[in-house]
Formats: structure tokens, sequence, C-alpha cells
């Protein structure tokens, strides 16, 4: 899109960043749980796995509260009967520490496949939701960010899914079955535990939510930066070779990775600050724990909040502090991945619930078969606001009439077609084909109807046979050939070494541009459309693929309805009838020998595009 482009692509983004933050945390996390609905049988699993878990591990201080007090402490038992307890509570502790693991292994195994179960439906969805936006959102969007939110961003909610909400909950869990047992231990020590713990953790948590936020965002961005640029570059390397462009290349990648480094630094820093807080905390808590113990051992009953205690009771209530805390620091560590996938999740969000300009009605129908007569009807468009390329635009074409669009550029020649496709919505009038207004039936059927073929053809990978059959399904080899050799794809197909399995490499790199443009003339004519498109396709081709493209007009126009915008003259003399586009209305109108005499703006293109082009004709 040029200059133009890129400055609707900084509107938008101005745009985006606008909306940023606007989306709640709570919409956000309950988007992401809707999609754990389709895996209720894993989650419950994964809950009881949690639950199971969490009491278990509970259980490992009280034994060892036992074990000081019963056995190693104890006046009371013979030698035998410790030998006994000692035993069984060993055992204990080996069967809690087994259970524990064996329950932290298959969870973290169902959780990883919750995770990446639930991120591989959200990016489907996001990648289908993508695929029923419009043409004008795609214009407006760089393809490197829109790879980054499907790719990057997606990757990120699965840190979230498959350890992130139910590890959580097991923190959350193992933090109050800990609070229980400790007031039960101690209730009074307990008490001022608390006091000391939760005030300054949730001081601390709303500081680094406020700069954690704005800090990972800024790291998705940036990260979307680095695709974008990645994308542009290996897109459009044979131009920067051409240009000599590598270094300045080299150098604009190198800043937009410097931008993401700081961002992923700064988002550290914020991270780094707030972490050791907490085990400072953690760290001073403990030791008045102990501090606590010592006294309460040295002088029982010295004062009411020093209630009797043994030395078991001491060790198992600083072991439920340590265990206290680090669900208090996984937790922590938890929000620190909750806001980092927050932000990515934002902007998947974001893409999912992006509207199209075009929506096909509810009781859309489908398009039924056509002769192919079109009708625009006063169209006013514009691809932005207030700069209109169409403007009362009539046109009525005959089926199986050939129209020759021609115009200088910008004249509104490939939007005509980019509307009656309904790639984009009008903003007024309407587009009729057979006496069917095209908003009023499902865009599947009316794309059927038509095949198109652009100025630079378009291949993906995988053969040559499917490539030509893109659209369809199962198309026997024998049709397709039939359609290679309606538009004399046959000769140069055969002479490769695969025949039709041949691959085309990525966007048909394999291929020369008039191979390439032969197979897209094959791929329009296999679908039998009742309404052709040829938009530009024989300019950027060589003479000799020229040729061949001209035979085969005859057969691709016959019986059909067809558009031809073009510049070369051998595929606009022969049309029907030609229209002349400018400043997106038709100034003039009829056939190459009636549009001559009248020495109007056609003569004039004629005198500035196409004299040469015939003359170079005759002499072939």
């Amino acid at each position: 899109m040029g200059i133009r482009g890129h400055q609707i692509r900084s509107a938008l983004s101005e745009e985006e960043d606008k909306r940023t933050g606007v989306t709640s945390d709570w919409s956000l996390a309950k988007w992401i749980i809707g999609y754990l609905r389709d895996y209720k049988a894993l989650v419950v699993i994964a809950l009881l796995l949690v639950v199971i878990g969490t009491l278990v591990n509970l259980v490992s201080p009280l034994l060892m509260k036992y074990l000081i007090d019963d056995v190693f402490k104890s006046t009371t038992l013979i030698l035998e009967d410790k030998n006994k307890l000692l035993l069984y509570l060993t055992l204990g502790l080996l069967v809690t520490a087994i259970i524990t693991a064996v329950f932290n292994v298959l969870r973290i195994i169902v959780l990883y496949k919750i995770g990446y179960n639930t991120v591989k439906k959200i990016r489907t969805d996001t990648f289908a939701h993508l695929q029923s936006l419009s043409m004008k959102y795609i214009d407006n969007q760089e393809a490197g960010r829109l790879i980054s939110k499907v790719t990057n961003d997606c990757d990120k909610i699965n840190e979230i899914m498959s350890g992130g909400i139910i590890t959580s909950l097991t923190d959350f869990l193992t933090l109050i079955g800990i609070a229980i047992v400790l007031l039960v231990l101690n209730w009074e020590l307990a008490l001022i535990v608390f006091i000391l713990t939760f005030p300054p953790i949730l001081l601390i948590s709303w500081s680094f939510k406020r700069r954690a936020r704005k800090a990972y965002r800024k790291t998705r961005k940036t990260i979307a930066n680095v695709t974008a640029n990645l994308s542009e570059s290996i897109s459009g390397v044979k131009v920067s070779k051409s240009f000599s462009r590598e270094k300045k290349n080299i150098q604009e990648f190198k800043g937009v990775n410097l931008e993401n480094r700081e961002a992923n630094l700064k988002a550290t820093a914020v991270f780094a600050t707030t972490f050791p807080l907490f085990n400072f905390i953690a760290g001073a808590v403990a030791g008045l724990v102990y501090l606590y113990g010592g006294f309460a051992l040295n002088f029982p009953g010295s004062s009411f909040i020093l209630v009797s205690a043994t030395l078991g009771d001491t060790i198992a209530f600083t072991l439920y502090v340590a265990k206290f805390f680090m669900p208090i620091l996984n937790l922590t560590m938890f929000y620190n991945t909750f806001q980092s996938t927050m932000a990515a999740t934002e902007r998947v969000y974001e893409l999912n619930h992006s509207t199209s300009d075009v929506i096909e009605k509810e009781d859309a129908y489908n398009l039924e078969e056509i002769a192919g007569k079109v009708k625009f009807e006063n169209v006013v468009f514009g691809y932005i606001e207030n700069e209109l390329v169409l403007n009362g635009f009539d046109l009525e074409v005959q089926a199986g009439e050939t129209i020759a669009i021609v115009g200088p550029t910008g004249a509104g020649k490939t939007t005509i077609i980019n509307l009656l496709a309904r790639f984009y919505e009008i903003q007024e009038g309407s587009i009729h084909i057979n006496d069917h207004n095209i908003q009023d039936v499902t865009l599947e059927s009316l794309h059927k109807q038509m095949g198109v073929v652009l100025q630079d053809p378009y291949l993906f990978s995988g053969t040559i046979a499917e490539n030509i059959s893109y659209s369809l399904e199962n198309v026997p080899l024998n049709e397709i050939k039939k359609a290679a050799s309606a538009v004399n794809a046959d000769e140069f197909i055969e002479r490769t070494t695969m025949g039709y399995d041949t691959p085309v490499g990525e966007r048909g790199g394999r291929l020369s541009l008039g191979q390439r443009q032969l197979i897209s003339f094959a791929r329009a004519l296999i679908t039998n459309p009742k309404i052709l498109v040829l938009d530009e396709a024989t300019s950027s081709v060589d003479p000799y693929t020229e040729l061949l493209i001209k035979r085969a007009l005859d057969k691709l126009l016959e019986g059909r309805t067809s558009f031809i915008i073009a510049h070369r003259l051998s595929t606009v003399r022969n049309a029907d009838r030609i229209i002349v586009l400018k400043e997106g209305k038709i100034i003039e109108e009829g056939t190459n020998d009636e549009l001559l005499r009248k020495k109007g703006e056609y003569y004039r293109l004629y005198q500035l595009q196409f004299k040469e082009q015939e003359e170079n004709e005759e002499v072939l």
C-alpha cells in the first residue's frame, strides 16, 4: 500500500493503543475460562488431584510434630513402642512424599494437556475469525502483527492455562489449609503472623499490578514489531537485494529488537524489585516464629501469648509458616505471569472481537446458479471516510457480456471488482447479480459464482495440481488437466520432472511469473464461474505468455460475464464494451473503434499506452 498504507496502519495502531486497557482482567479471564467448558472431565480430574494433593501435603508437618514429641522427646514410651511409632511415622512421611510426588506429576500432565488443547482451540478460533474479517480490516493491519497475535500471544496464553489457573488454585487451597492449621496450633501467634503478612503483601501487590500491566503491554507490542519487521523483510528480500538495502534492514531490525529487549528488561525490573520484598517479609516472620519458639520453650507460661508449647509444636508451626509463604510467593509469581499473559490475551481478545464491515445477514440465502447479469446502481464507496472513490456509480452489464475497464491509476477500476465480490461494503446504493442483491446472499455462494485472476498471481505451498484445484475437494486429475489445457498451461507443466505433482514452493517461488499466472487462470477456470474477473492479469507477463493467454481468452470468456481491467490493448480492444473511468465516474463507453473515433479520454489513453503495444503486436 506504500506511504498511504503506512499512514492508515499508523492511525489504526494509535487507535489500538487508545483501546488498550479497556478490557478488564475479569472479562479476559472469563473469556479464557470459557474455553475450559470443552474439557470439563480433565478440569474435574485436575481439581481432584489438586484437592487431594493439597490435603496430603499438609500432613507431613503434623507427622514431624508427633515424631519429635512422641518419639524423640517422649519419656513415657518404652523403647519397643518408640521404635514401632518411629517406623509408622517414618512410613507415613514416606507415603505422603510419594503421594505428593505422584499427584504433582499427574497434575502437571493433566494441566498441560488442558493448556495445549485450550490454546489450540483459541488459536484455531482466532484464525477462523481472522478469515471472516473483511479486506478493510486486513488492509489496515500489518501481516506480522497479526501473525504475532496468532502465534506469540496465543503461546503466552498457554502459560496461564497449563500451569497458572489451577496451580494458583492449589496454592490458594494450601494457603487456606495452612491458615486453619496455624490457628489450631496457636491462634494467638497465627493472628500476629497474619497481621504482619497480609497488609504489606496487599500493598506490594497493588503497586506491582499498576506497573506490571503497562510494562507487559509494552513487551507484547515490541515483540509484535519484531515479527512484523521480520515478516516484511523476508517477503521483500528480492527488492531489498535489488536496492542493496541489507544494511538498512539490519539497522531497522536492530532497532525493533533493541526496543523489545528494553521493554523486557523493564518488565523484569518490575518483578525483580517486588520479589525480594516478599522474601524479606517471609524471612522476618519466620524469624519471629523462631524467636517465639525459643521463648516458649525456655520460659513456658511467662505471658498470656506464650502458651505452653512443645518442641514438636514449635517445629510444626515453623514448618507450616514456611509452607505458608510458599503459596504466597507462588501466587505472586503467578500474578507476574498473569499480568504478562493478560497483556497478550488482551491483544488476542481484541482480534477475536474485531468486527467486520462486511456482515452476512442471518437470513442470507444461497445464490442460485446465475446467467451473469450485473447491475451497479447509485453506488457510493470510499476506502477511507470522507474520501470517496465511487460517488453515484451506475453500470449495467448483460449476461455473457465482456466489459473492459480502463482509466488512469486511482480511477476506481479495481474498486468496482472489489465491491462486486463484496470484499468491501458499499456506503450507499446497491449491487445486483441476476436481480439478487449481493447483500442478501451468502458470501460463499457469491464467490463460487466468480473466478478472479489478479495481476500478482498468488500460489500457495503445495503442488501445481493442488493450486489449480485450490477451492475444490477431490477433483479428478483429468479435470485439473482439462482446465490447464484450456489456458495453455499444460505445455510447461508436462515439461516439469514431476508434472502436476511438482511443488511450487512458497508463493509459487519455484515457477516463473508467467507460469504462476497461467496456473491462476486454470484455477479460476476449473470452478466454471459465471462471472470472470481479470484484474490486470496480463500486465506483468512476458510476450510469449501473453500470447498463450490471448489464445485462451476466447475459451475463458465464452458464455461468461467478464470484467477485464487491463492496460494491454490485446485484452481490451475485443471487448463487447469498454468503459472509461475517471475519478470514479464513467466518462466514456463503447467499442474500441467507437471510442477511438470520439477522440476523447480513451483516445488519449490509447495514444499514451496502447499505440506502441499495438505496433509491437503487429510486428510479432
